[in-house]
């Protein structure tokens, strides 16, 4: 038997050429599945708003009724659970220079006041735009 021949199970042989050929199609496939994958990363990364810069820095978010029970000319919380740190001071008076009860959505400059992102009821201050 040649050396350059394969034999199949049905008794017929394949060349080496047949077989230069199938390797040139896998070879091809290959390279199109590598192709492929990158490509669909590519894609992926082109379709997510923040590594276009779309949105926001988020600097920090308060729940509205952490929000509520701050008073910005005195810079104290009437409701502080106990067992729990202290507020953010400066974030809540910043949220409250932006926006407004009962929503406390608003602008200005570079930040703004935007809902949570993951729908709670909470507020976040962002520099650029809200997600």
């Amino acid at each position: 038997m040649d050396k350059f021949a394969d034999k199949h199970s049905d008794g017929t042989t394949q060349d080496s050429t047949e077989r230069g050929a199938e390797s040139a199609v896998n070879r091809d496939r290959r390279r199109f599945s590598r192709a492929a994958i990158a490509g669909g990363a590519v894609l992926l990364s082109l379709g997510n708003r923040s590594a276009w810069g779309a949105t926001g820095e988020i600097a920090g978010c308060m729940s509205v009724m952490t929000l509520n029970s701050f008073h910005p000319e005195t810079g104290m919380f009437t409701s502080s659970p106990a067992g729990r740190p202290d507020h953010n001071i400066q974030l809540a008076a910043e949220i409250h220079r932006i926006g407004s009860a009962p929503d406390y959505i608003g602008q200005d400059g570079l930040w703004r006041t935007c809902p949570a992102p993951n729908g709670s009821d909470y507020v976040c201050l962002v520099r650029g735009d809200c997600q």
